[in-house]
C-alpha cells in the first residue's frame, strides 16, 4: 500500500507551485523503490523454483542411468554344485545299543511295561544281534529313586526289561527314563545313556474291559416214542388130521 501523503491546497503562488512538484517527485521516487523491491523478491522467489526444478530433474536423469546399468550389465549368477559340496555319510560304528518303549504313556493302573533294548555289532556293514550279553536297566523315576533289572540278550540281541509301575501313583504324568548297560558276550560294553535313553509316561486310563461271550449247548430235540409197539404173531394153523381108510389091504 502506498504511503498516506498529505497534499497540500493549491497554491496561490509559484513558490508553492514548485515545493508541490517536489513532493510529487518524491512520492514518485518512493513509488518506485517499493516497486523496485517487490520485483526483486519475486525474482528471488523464481530463481528458487527454478533451481528445485532443475535439481529434481538431475536426480531423475541420475536414477535412469543407474538402471540403464543394471540394464547393460548381465545379472551375476551363482551356482551351488551339490556334488562336490555335501559331506559324506558317517561310516556305521563297529558296535552299538540303544531302548525304547513302544507305549510311551501306559496306564497307572498297569501292573508292568515291557522296555526293550538291543545290542549290534557291525558284520560286513549289516547290523548282527550279540546274544548271551548282560544287559542291566536302571530305571529312573522322577522321586529320585531308581530301579535295576537285568536279564540276557537273545540270539539276536534283544533285551526284554519288565518294569514294574505298580503302586506309582506318584509318578502320575511325570516322565520316567531307562539307560541301558550292556556287557559280555564277547564283545566290548556299551551304554544307552540318558540323552538316548527309553522314557514313558504314566497316565490315567482305566482298564479296558474284557468281555467274554458264553455261548450254551444247543438243545436238540429227540423224538422218543411213547412205547414200543409190540408185534404178535399169529397161532399157527393146526393140520388137519389124515382121515385112515376103512378096512385093511
Amino acid at each position: 500500500m502506498c504511503p498516506n501523503y498529505t497534499i497540500p491546497n493549491r497554491p496561490q503562488n509559484k513558490g508553492d507551485i514548485r515545493s508541490m512538484r517536489l513532493q510529487i517527485l518524491n512520492i514518485l521516487h518512493l513509488l518506485k523503490q517499493r516497486k523496485t523491491g517487490s520485483s526483486f523478491a519475486f525474482y528471488v522467489k523464481c530463481g528458487a523454483i527454478f533451481t528445485l526444478f532443475a535439481l529434481s530433474i538431475l536426480v531423475v536423469a541420475c536414477g535412469n542411468n543407474g538402471t540403464d546399468t543394471n540394464i547393460d550389465n548381465p545379472v551375476v549368477t551363482v551356482t551351488i554344485n551339490l556334488g562336490n559340496s555335501s559331506s559324506p555319510t558317517p561310516p556305521v560304528p563297529p558296535y552299538s545299543c540303544n531302548a525304547w518303549v513302544t507305549d510311551t504313556t501306559p496306564s497307572v493302573y498297569s501292573n508292568a511295561i515291557a522296555v526293550y533294548a538291543k545290542y549290534t555289532q557291525n558284520v560286513g556293514g549289516n547290523p548282527t544281534g550279540i546274544g548271551g550279553a548282560t544287559a542291566t536297566a536302571d530305571v529312573l523315576w522322577p522321586d529320585g529313586n531308581s530301579s535295576i533289572v537285568t536279564v540276557q540278550t537273545t540270539s539276536d540281541g534283544l533285551a526284554v526289561f519288565p518294569v514294574s509301575i505298580a503302586n506309582r501313583s506318584a509318578d502320575l504324568n511325570k516322565i520316567v527314563l531307562v539307560t541301558v548297560q550292556f556287557s559280555g558276550g564277547g564283545a566290548p560294553a556299551c551304554t544307552v545313556g540318558a540323552n538316548q535313553a527309553a522314557f514313558f509316561t504314566l497316565i490315567i486310563a482305566s482298564p479296558t474291559a474284557t468281555v467274554t461271550a458264553t455261548v450254551s449247548p444247543t438243545v436238540g430235540v429227540t423224538n422218543t416214542p411213547v412205547g414200543t409197539p409190540s408185534v404178535t404173531p399169529k397161532p399157527s394153523r393146526t393140520p388137519k388130521a389124515t382121515k385112515t381108510p376103512k378096512g385093511g389091504g
